[in-house]
Formats: structure tokens, C-alpha cells, sequence
């Protein structure tokens, strides 16, 4: 059978026809070739490949032209199974003209030899396939049209969907107000309003804001944004006390607590040594010179009754600390050396604890020295205002020896019946509220801090507040190191928290609900007390540095704990002088690192390590830039170092010398400069030092020597009584016989007292 495809294209119609067997007489093939097809007809196998294809395209391309012969097969099959078309026999010319009339009335629009053309047409042709593209009638499309159709219907979807999504996000926002506070995340701001954190982000580098999209901007950037895009906005009062639980507690939910003990005194009077006694531990040796360096919270037992006590430093270089201890306190015990009595740190702790409202109990220790006499101790508080029970006062005092254990229960009995006169109660079901006692950076934990719980229960995993900072628990330790769930009211727990920065002693710490809370309560706090939420950049600090009058000594400070840090910045704050300024850059805790190494050498500062060490590449980074990197135990000695630091860098008082005098004799002009013949008339010049050109008395010009030759040899001093040839960088106006001075200047260290 002869095929013939023909196409004809109608918009999106294609139409392929297959013409019948004409009624031609035609040659018979060679008897070869008619054995051939036969041959392919009944066994199509002998024209396979003896092996298997080792391509794995081939095999794919067998694969895909069996599937489409099997659709060519279901498409004749329907052809069949279809009710016979009527056929015009060559011999009726009538009905062939009826027919012809008939689709004449159908098709008006078309002459009768079109209608009979076209019908002939169709009864000499079978239809194979009709393509309608998008139609839907996959029916009768060929496979492999239906392949490719199918894949264009999809792509055509996809990119209508993408085209949908882009068209919603470049509509405006329909928010015509908003309420903020004074801050608001850039994602927040997007969520309100509906406008791209990218369109918000490209307008604040637009007004010289850089932020992310989690980064806080405050109401008047937020104010500039939505203003163009026609959206008002309203201040609102930011009220932290809505996302903190600061409710009272009814009195069927307070459970009676343990007392909360601060002991205070003068330095090595012995409240280490006490706490020892009562701990059974031995922490009072590992102290630096005796003199306690860290605040510690420990639990002990007496009676089945817990007490929490807090030792806070005796040493006046330690105020700051003392006082943060006073706040979380019950009651403060002032431990008196029995031999040696009253002293100044003993009165500033009695002033602590009253400015606290803490109720004392006096431990006058030391009993068993010679030359103990406690009766003295107690005439010496009474006259402070301390009168003993026993004397007619309110004022518990208890007799002890601490190295020797004498008197020791006795004073816990005395704090445990002061606490049950105080009535501590709190309610443990509630969200965490406490107090920072101290925070460190801790080998193998991280960032920790000591706590001890006022309300509430701290649980692990609780996110929290704490001064400027936020965090996560994530570890809770016992004072005796073991792991806990939990902490509840009047207890203490060192914390391991996940939060950026680490705390203040002193600061209070909340539980919140969660992480958003958090940081806009610690953005709304740095914001009112005036810090920039943007950390300081380098530049930033140059340019306060060029704007200072007087000499500055830039320090970055590192010590192994919140409380002694203070204290470090508290004694350098007490040196004094008025052509000195000490700046302190940077403060932190933990080991001295790569960073703070790079911010010495960029502000020419002094890094001071106290308790701490270095690390390996900042130690190598340091020898990089010649960044001076000190390390103490004592302070006093930090004290010292700086004193020496800043006679190096005052400006010393300047003081001119004349070192040699001449003439100027002839100038030659090069193209260089000009050259000058001239006669030393006494002292000498020397190549390197300043040099004054005067005429008529009157300086015409300041320049140094550059250049100095004795005839044509270049040489470093010229003495009295010799010619030389010189230049002189800078100045122009020269003529001879003008004075030349050769002069340099002295330096005056000054001494710091």
C-alpha cells in the first residue's frame, strides 16, 4: 500500500490523511523483496541485533517505538470497530450529485465543485489522527505528539502559576495603620504590613541604615518606610511587665523557703574560713593571698532546715561586689575579728547591709587567739548602732572560732531563728525570678552564671531575661556540681546559658515565654538607657579618639569573672592625672582572644589580663602588631604597670636646642630643588636636624637638613669654621647671606605620682 501523509494546519488543528489504494495497475516487486516484507511480517525478530545493546540509550528508543506502535494498534482497532462510512460508487453519478447538494446547504459559503472536491476528498482518505493542541482530546493523539503537547501544557501552567505569584507579590499592601513601639524587627514590620523585608532593607540603606531582617529599627525609621507607602503609624508604650509575671502570689501559694545568708566583713577577718567550717570543704587555701576573689552561693543543712549562704569579698578594692550581694540577701552575718575589732571595711559592710534593710547577726570570730575580747567587740557595734540581745537590743551575736569549729552550730541556729522571725515564703509554681550572683566563662561548659532563685521554679530549657541580655538554659549545676532538672525559691545553681553576652552581677533574671519576648524587652532596655543597638564600629572609635584633647590611654580589660571585673575597673578608675585620660574600650570576661588583640592595635591600647589566659593565636597575633598583652593575679600590681605605661605616652615638655649657626653664600638652582653654598660660624649642622632660615631677624622658613656635603662627599656633620653645601626640605625662600640655625628638640619625661 502507497502512503502518502498529508498535513493541513488550522490554527492549532493538524489533520494527517492516508490515501486508500488506488485502483492503478503497478509493477509486481522482485519476488526478493515481496519475501522480505513477508518475512518482516511474521517474524520482525530476525532483524534484531544477535546481542544486546550494551547503550542504554538504544534500549530506551526500542522501548519508546514499541510503545508508540502499541498506540497505533488501539487507534486502527477503534478505526475498525467504527460504523462503516457511506462510499460513492463510480457509477452512480446521481447520488454522487445529492450528496454534492447536500453539503451545499451545509456549507453555504462554498461553490458546489469546493462541496464535491471536498467530499471526494474525504472518501478517498482515512483520517489517522487529529491533533487539537491543549484540547484535552488525548484520545486520538499519536504518542509521540502526546508526548511533546503534554510537555508544552505543563511548561505553558507553570509559568502562568509564577506569573500569578509574582503579580500577588507586587501588589500593595492594604494595612492603612499599624501600632508599633519604640522598636520593631524588620521581619515584624514586613508582617504587618505586608511590605518585602527586601523593599524595607533597600529603604533603610537609602536613608544610611544597614539592618537584617532580624535586627531591630526603631519608630522613626519604621515611621520614614511606611510613610511611602501610605501607611500611618501610631506610637504605643512598650510595658515589659505584660511578657514578665509579676503578679502577687495568693497566700495558698507560698511555700516557706531557705534564708539567703550574705557574710560580710573586714579583709582576712575570717569569713572564708567560716565557710569553710560549715561547708566542710577546703576553699579558703586555694584563695589568691588569703583575700577572696570570686562571690559564691553554697547550700548547707542543719536540722533538716537549708540555708544559702553568699560569700561576698571583704576588701574595699570588692565594694561593687559587696553591694550586688546585699540584694538578694535575707540577712547579712559580719563576721568581727575578736583580736583585732572594728575597722573602716567593717563599717562599710554595716552601711551596705542597712542600705539593703538586712538584718544582721554578728559572728565574733577568732575567740581562741590571746588577746580575744568579745565584750570590746560588743561595746564597739553598740556604738554603731549595733546593740546585742543580751544588752537589751535586737541584734543576735554568736562567739566562734572558724579554723577551730568552735560555736558553729550555734550561730546556724541563730541565723535559722532570725529567718523564722523574717517568714521567707515564695511560690514555686511559677515562672522563674531571680538574682545574677556571678557569671564566668567556664573550660568545657561556656558561658555560666550563678543564680539564686527569689519566685518561681528555673527549669532547664526556660528562656530568660537578665539585665541586657538574653538566653536559654541549657545545663543546671548544684553547688555540689551534680546535674539538676530544676532549681526552686532560695536555692542556688550555677546555669549554662546560650546567650551572646553574659550578665551582671546584680541583674535580674525573668523567664519569659520565648525568644521574641526576649530580645525586644533587652532592645527596649538598651534603648533607654541610651545605648546604640548597633554595636561600635572602628571607625567610630578613631574619631573619638581624634576628638580628644587630652592623652589617652586605651585599655581592654579580661578577668575570669563578672564581679571581679568591676572591681579591676574600679581601682584603675582611681588613677588621676590631670593631663591623663584612662579609656577603657572593651571589658569582658574570659580568656583574652584574637579580637581583642586586633582592637589594641587599632587603638594603640594595652590589653590587661586578670585571672585569665591567652589565647594561642591571639598570642601570635599580638607579637604580629606589637600589642603589649599583661597578665596579673594582684591588682595593686596592674595599678603599678599603668602608672609606668603612662609616663611613656604624656607628651613630655619640649625644649629647643641651637646646635650650630652659618651663612648662606651662594644657591644653585637644580632640578631638584636648591642648593646651598654656606659657612658653619659656630657649632656644627648635622644631616637630619631641623633647620630656621632667618632674614632680618625674622624666621622666612622651617625645614631638616636632607642632604649635607662637604665638596663633593657626602658626610653627617659639619663642625665650626668649615663650608658645606646643604638642602633644606620645604622651603623656597632663601637668598644669601640669610642666618641659618641648626636646632633639635629635647624631651622632659614627666613623672605620674
Amino acid at each position: 500500500m502507497a502512503v502518502e501523509k498529508k498535513k493541513e494546519e488550522s490554527g492549532s488543528i493538524i489533520i494527517i490523511k492516508k490515501k486508500k489504494e488506488e485502483n492503478i495497475t503497478t509493477t509486481q516487486p522482485p519476488q526478493n523483496q515481496a519475501k522480505t516484507e513477508e518475512n518482516f511480517k511474521r517474524k520482525p525478530e530476525i532483524f534484531k541485533p544477535k546481542f544486546k545493546q550494551p547503550y542504554k540509550k538504544q534500549d530506551n528508543q526500542r522501548k519508546f517505538e514499541k510503545q508508540e506502535r502499541r498506540e497505533e494498534i488501539k487507534y486502527e482497532q477503534k478505526q475498525k470497530d467504527k460504523p462503516k462510512k457511506e462510499t460513492i460508487v463510480e457509477n452512480e453519478e446521481v447520488k454522487q450529485v445529492e450528496t454534492s447538494k447536500q453539503l451545499s446547504e451545509t456549507l453555504p459559503s462554498e461553490t458546489p465543485d469546493e462541496t464535491i472536491r471536498e467530499k471526494e476528498e474525504k472518501e478517498e482518505t482515512e483520517i489517522i489522527g487529529e491533533i487539537e493542541v491543549f484540547s484535552g482530546r488525548e484520545d486520538i493523539i499519536p504518542f509521540r505528539a502526546k508526548r511533546f503537547f503534554s510537555y508544552k501544557k505543563k511548561k505553558k501552567k507553570r509559568f502562568q502559576k509564577a506569573e500569578e505569584a509574582e503579580e500577588k507579590k507586587e501588589e500593595k499592601p492594604d494595612v492603612k495603620k499599624i501600632k508599633i513601639s519604640s522598636l520593631i524587627r524588620v521581619a515584624d514590620l514586613s508582617k504587618i504590613t505586608g511590605i518585602k523585608s527586601s523593599e524595607i532593607i533597600k529603604k533603610l540603606i537609602e536613608i544610611g541604615r544597614e539592618a537584617t531582617i532580624n535586627q531591630f529599627i526603631s519608630a522613626e525609621e519604621a515611621e520614614l518606610i511606611c510613610a511611602e507607602y501610605g501607611i500611618d503609624v501610631e506610637r504605643e508604650e512598650f510595658d515589659e511587665t505584660k511578657f514578665l509575671d509579676t503578679k502577687q502570689d495568693s497566700e495558698e501559694e507560698l511555700k516557706k523557703r531557705p534564708p539567703v545568708v550574705v557574710v560580710m566583713g573586714h579583709v582576712d577577718h575570717g569569713k572564708t574560713t567560716l565557710l569553710d567550717a560549715i561547708r566542710r570543704t577546703n576553699i579558703a587555701e586555694t584563695e589568691v593571698g588569703g583575700i577572696t576573689q570570686n562571690i559564691g552561693a553554697y547550700t548547707v543543712e542543719i536540722k533538716n532546715q537549708a540555708i544559702t549562704f553568699i560569700d561576698t569579698p571583704g576588701h574595699e578594692a570588692f565594694t561593687e561586689m559587696r553591694a550586688r550581694g546585699t540584694k538578694v540577701a535575707d540577712i547579712a552575718v559580719l563576721v568581727v575579728a575578736a583580736d583585732e575589732g572594728v575597722k573602716p571595711q567593717t563599717e562599710e559592710a554595716i552601711n551596705h547591709a542597712r542600705a539593703a534593710e538586712l538584718p544582721i547577726v554578728v559572728a565574733i570570730n577568732k575567740i581562741d587567739k590571746p588577746g580575744a575580747n568579745p565584750d570590746f567587740i560588743k561595746n564597739q557595734l553598740s556604738q554603731l548602732g549595733l546593740i546585742p540581745e543580751d544588752w537589751g537590743g535586737d541584734v543576735l551575736f554568736a562567739n566562734i572560732s572558724a579554723k577551730k569549729k568552735i560555736g558553729i552550730e550555734e550561730l546556724l541556729e541563730k541565723i535559722l531563728l532570725q529567718a523564722e522571725i523574717l517568714n521567707l515564703r515564695a511560690n514555686p509554681s511559677r515562672p522563674a525570678e531571680g538574682v545574677i550572683i556571678e557569671s564566668s566563662v567556664d573550660k568545657g561548659l561556656g558561658a555560666t552564671a550563678t543564680v539564686i532563685i527569689q519566685r518561681g521554679t528555673l527549669k532547664k530549657g526556660d528562656t530568660f531575661v537578665a539585665g541586657l541580655m538574653w538566653g536559654r538554659v541549657r545545663n543546671i549545676f548544684s553547688d555540689k556540681g551534680t546535674i539538676l532538672k530544676q532549681v526552686g525559691p532560695g536555692f542556688p545553681a550555677k546555669v549554662v546559658i546560650g546567650g551572646e553576652e553574659l550578665p551582671q552581677a546584680g541583674d535580674k533574671i525573668y523567664v519569659v515565654e520565648d525568644e521574641k519576648i526576649a530580645a525586644k524587652i533587652v532592645e527596649e532596655r538598651k534603648l533607654r538607657e541610651g545605648k546604640k543597638i548597633s554595636s561600635l564600629s572602628l571607625e567610630d572609635l578613631f574619631e573619638k579618639l581624634k576628638d580628644e584633647q587630652k592623652v589617652i590611654l586605651p585599655l581592654i580589660l579580661k578577668a575570669s569573672a563578672g564581679g571581679t571585673l568591676d572591681a579591676l575597673e574600679k581601682e584603675i578608675s582611681n588613677i588621676k592625672h590631670p593631663n591623663v585620660e584612662i579609656k577603657i574600650i572593651h571589658k569582658g570576661i574570659g580568656i583574652i582572644s584574637q579580637s581583642d588583640v586586633s582592637l589594641a592595635a587599632a587603638s594603640n591600647g594595652i590589653v590587661i589580663g586578670y585571672g585569665v589566659g591567652v589565647d594561642k593565636n591571639a598570642q601570635n597575633l599580638s607579637k604580629i602588631h606589637k600589642v603589649q598583652i599583661r597578665l596579673y593575679k594582684i591588682i595593686y600590681e596592674i595599678v603599678d604597670d599603668i602608672k609606668k605605661a603612662l609616663q611613656g605616652m604624656l607628651k613630655p615638655k619640649e625644649k629647643e636646642v641651637i646646635v650650630g649657626k652659618g651663612k648662606i653664600m651662594k644657591i644653585f638652582k637644580l632640578s631638584i630643588g636648591k642648593a646651598l653654598g654656606c659657612y658653619v660660624e659656630s657649632g656644627k649642622f648635622i644631616q637630619g636636624l631641623n633647620a630656621r632660615i632667618k632674614r632680618d631677624g625674622e624666621t622666612v622658613g622651617v625645614g631638616r637638613i636632607i642632604s649635607l656635603k662637604r665638596f663633593k662627599d657626602s658626610v653627617q656633620e659639619i663642625t665650626e669654621g668649615n663650608e658645606c653645601g646643604l638642602m633644606i626640605e620645604g622651603v623656597q625662600d632663601l637668598k644669601e647671606n640669610d642666618t641659618i640655625e641648626c636646632f633639635n628638640i629635647e624631651k622632659e619625661e614627666i613623672n605620674i605620682s
